[in-house]
């Protein structure tokens, strides 16, 4: 599915589904690099303790 059959889609439906769909086809013509690991949380601390439960 291209950018505007997504769009088209959207439009028929007003779906919150269709437009999210949209929209990463659109963000991903922008910079497809930019959808890796976007949203994930770096751990950049030095030491490896981790809290112990037990």
């Amino acid at each position: 599915m291209n950018e505007t059959d997504a769009w088209n889609s959207f439009l028929m439906s007003g779906s919150v589904f269709d437009y999210l769909h949209y929209k990463s086809i659109q963000n991903a013509k922008k910079d497809p690099s930019s959808l890796e690991d976007k949203d994930e949380i770096q751990d950049k601390r030095t030491d490896t303790k981790r809290t112990d439960f037990t």
